[in-house]
């Protein structure tokens, strides 16, 4: 079996991988709190609704269907996880903003 070696330029390397980084924008910003926050939210507000209606899908439902309903009455609940995720994608996104912003400055 042949071996190629392969030169590879650093410097090329380099800006490439910072091209492929992606960027931090309001959209991102309003994706996290579209994904971690509002269905917090919304479970806070409606969970007992969600977990009852889900309950008696559940009552009805025969086979694969009773394990899917009795998994959604879990959104009815508030996750601790979510939000924590969520916290900490919030301060990701400003801790590096402000880094930018501070790099820029110099």
């Amino acid at each position: 079996m042949k071996r190629y070696k392969i030169k590879i330029n650093q410097e090329k390397l380099e800006e490439v991988k910072s091209q492929l980084k992606p960027g931090r924008s309001y959209w991102a910003l309003a994706g996290i709190i579209l994904f971690f926050f509002v269905p917090e939210i919304i479970a806070l507000f409606w969970g007992e609704s969600i977990v009852s209606f889900f309950q008696a899908k559940e009552a009805e439902a025969t086979g694969a269907y009773k394990l899917i309903y009795k998994t959604l009455q879990s959104l009815g609940e508030n996750s601790l996880f979510n939000i924590a995720l969520g916290v900490a994608f919030v301060v990701w996104f400003f801790k590096e903003r402000k880094k930018k912003a501070h790099s820029k400055k110099e």
